[in-house]
């Protein structure tokens, strides 16, 4: 449970800047301030994937919420226009509470009344709960919505020809169903009170987040009318805003599904507030009730994509030993291998071919393939599934697929020229691209290193010993290229990426994969050296910078105008997805010291790396780690407020590099 105190939500900015999400499985979500104030153009209370798990519309924006008590009218919202915030509901916030759902408690003169949202599971359906838990006898809550009908990253502007009334039942007052758009979808509001109608457009919305990211900031939304709901105390009541064709009757049991679904993310007996907390975060990613099934990459914006996803898969499916799910995700990966290649995204909205531009997606194949069976002991889907796809992806990396992605003579795995963005850090505006890493990249070669021997632990398995061989011949190989091309004695670290005629030694954190994953490509000397440069220069509270500040590229705000953003997105932004990395680093540097005392300590390393946990969780995305944070302190979260890699790896990062859980990540053929 968070819970932001009065000191917090009384003050504007703090409890604006927090912000909190519910999702339904499906890529929808609904998400705001706590202050109620809309600082992007992605808050909304229904945000709709009408293509699960694209095709996201902000529907509904927001509520406009008053109570009525002995005559006397308190606002309960707040809204951003230019220069002003109006009202000032936001004073009116006493309380707020993750537990598990959003909850607030709003003080209207001697009335406190409650707010809860949520979701209805596997629907484009949102629900709001008020509760008037103490004042006088009874009072009037009326309650506005207001629409947007648009693509999740546009802005809605004042259109005439928009149909904003509602359509009424005589007969039901209660329900209103609005279709602005002819053909388009319909969104049926349902409270137990009175709609009175009143369309109009309201002007000038502003989101102050989108004018700091030198983007449109202002946008119109509609309103048909007002809902009147009389509440005496202690009573609830629930306002249901669906884009299903039949919203669901019985809003109450709906919240005490939602309420038992989420606590039982946590399993019995967990100790640690971290995991448990987590438990819940990175089910939000989770757009399990999509077809294929899906992991979505971050909120608000980011969709699904295919190297976030194989990153984030171990913390997302199998620490949570959701195994089924992951079966399914990893079988859909391995229909989409297309010569010897994945998908890095699909294209946002509904419709799209996948995108075939990442070298490092198919080596992270190798990672999660290993990782389920280690796992979830499923050897056959295994032997029978995963063996032949990823087979396929090396025969076709040997031979050479797009982008000049190739494995060399030498064994290692090189990709792409100066103007390519094949790897993770792959931010480009315009014809500029600020990361190329073209060559063999440090983590693309440390994955393929890794991924040829799970190639050879898997035909073992498969009881095939001739291709067990040749794979495991293969492997030494590239790692013999590996430890001649890689290790820079004169920096004392691995270059970043071999070139064709040369080397890059930039300080940066992707090094630390070599440490941190199964095969032993560097000795002890070597691995002691990377973890303690990149603890060093690199390490901030949780999460690791993407260049060492000693260098002079090096940008420690992220802030501006896209090209300002995008230019120091890789160049010192530090991001949380990356303590995995080092945490994976120090517990297998600890475990291969042969003995417990250098075990323990690596472990208490690891634990040491989360003292900052609590406060970074309620800091910007409540009960979430941010994408990115600075890398100058005091490392304010920027980005996305909730991102699925940094979420899942802290997760796994906690349970195996810290707790000490799950399997040993090895080679051993056994079944």
């Amino acid at each position: 449970m968070i819970e932001l105190p009065h000191a917090i939500t009384s003050q504007l900015d703090a409890a604006t800047q927090r912000e909190w999400l519910v999702t339904n499985g499906l890529g929808g979500y609904a998400t705001g301030t706590v202050s109620g104030v809309a600082t992007r153009r992605y808050h909304g209370l229904l945000v709709a994937a009408l293509a699960p798990p694209r095709g996201r519309h902000v529907l509904v924006s927001h509520l406009d919420e008053a109570l009525t008590v002995r005559g006397a009218r308190t606002a309960l919202s707040s809204h951003a226009f230019p220069d002003t915030v109006t009202p000032d509901g936001w004073r009116r916030v006493e309380s707020f509470a993750l537990d598990p759902l959003p909850r607030w408690r709003l003080r209207a003169g001697d009335a406190l009344l409650e707010r809860a949202v949520f979701m209805v599971r596997g629907e484009n359906t949102t629900v709001v709960r008020y509760t008037l838990v103490e004042g006088p006898a009874s009072a009037l809550l009326s309650v506005r919505p207001f629409g947007a009908f648009r693509d999740f990253h546009a802005h809605a502007r004042h259109d005439p020809r928009a149909r904003i009334e509602a359509d009424v039942d005589p007969r039901d007052h209660g329900t209103a169903r609005w279709t602005p758009y002819a053909g388009w979808v319909t969104v049926t509001m349902r409270a137990p009170g009175v709609f009175t109608a009143s369309p109009a457009w309201w002007r000038d919305f502003t989101h102050a987040i989108e004018r700091e990211r030198g983007l449109d900031d202002r946008e119109d939304l509609f309103t048909p009318g007002e809902f009147h709901l009389s509440l005496a105390v202690g009573e609830t009541v629930y306002v249901t805003l669906s884009a299903e064709p039949s919203p669901p009757d019985d809003p109450a049991a709906c919240e005490r599904a939602e309420v038992a679904r989420l606590r039982a993310l946590v399993p019995d007996g967990e100790r640690d507030p971290r995991v448990a907390l987590l438990h819940v975060a990175v089910d939000a990613y989770r757009a399990d009730r999509a077809e294929p099934p899906a992991l979505l990459a971050g909120y608000p914006w980011f969709e699904d994509w295919g190297r976030d996803t194989l990153i984030a898969f171990t913390g997302a499916y199998l620490v949570p030993r959701r195994f089924e799910e992951g079966r399914a995700l990893l079988a859909a990966f391995a229909r989409y291998v297309d010569r010897g290649m994945l998908p890095n995204r699909f294209p946002d909205g509904a419709a799209g071919h996948a995108d075939y531009n990442t070298v490092d997606a198919p080596v992270w194949f190798f990672h999660a393939a290993r990782r389920y069976v280690q796992y979830s002991g499923d050897v056959a889907f295994g032997v029978e599934v995963l063996l032949p796809a990823l087979a396929d992806v090396e025969r076709w990396l040997r031979k050479g697929t797009r982008y000049g992605i190739h494995v060399a003579d030498d064994g290692l795995l090189y990709a792409g020229d100066p103007t390519s963005q094949l790897t993770w850090m792959d931010a480009r505006v315009g014809d500029t691209t600020f990361t190329p890493r073209n060559g063999a990249p440090v983590e693309v070669n440390a994955l393929w290193h890794a991924g040829l021997r799970t190639l050879a632990w898997l035909s073992a398995l498969a009881g095939d010993e001739i291709s067990a061989d040749r794979y495991r011949r293969a492997a030494d190989h590239t790692r013999a290229a590996f430890r001649a091309r890689f290790w820079n004695e004169a920096t004392r670290y691995l270059n970043d990426a071999v070139l064709p005629d040369g080397f890059d030694a930039t300080v940066r954190p992707n090094a630390l994969y070599a440490v941190a994953l199964p095969g032993e490509l560097l000795d002890a000397r070597q691995r002691q050296a990377v973890i303690d440069r990149a603890r060093a220069e690199l390490l901030v509270p949780l999460a690791l910078r993407t260049l060492s500040p000693h260098d002079p590229r090096y940008r420690g705000r992220y802030a501006g105008d896209p090209w300002s953003r995008d230019s120091a997105y890789h160049q010192g932004t530090a991001w949380p997805f990356l303590l995995g990395a080092f945490t994976a680093a120090v517990a297998r540097h600890g475990a291969l010291a042969g003995d417990d005392a250098a075990l323990d300590a690596a472990r208490r390393a690891v634990l040491a790396c989360f003292d900052t946990f609590e406060e970074a969780v309620g800091a910007q995305g409540l009960g979430h780690l941010a994408e990115i944070v600075e890398g100058d302190a005091p490392h304010r979260p920027v980005g996305c407020f909730a991102q699925a890699w940094s979420d899942c790896e802290a997760l796994r990062a906690l349970y195996e590099d810290g707790l000490g859980r799950g399997p040993d990540d090895g080679f051993e053929a056994t079944r």
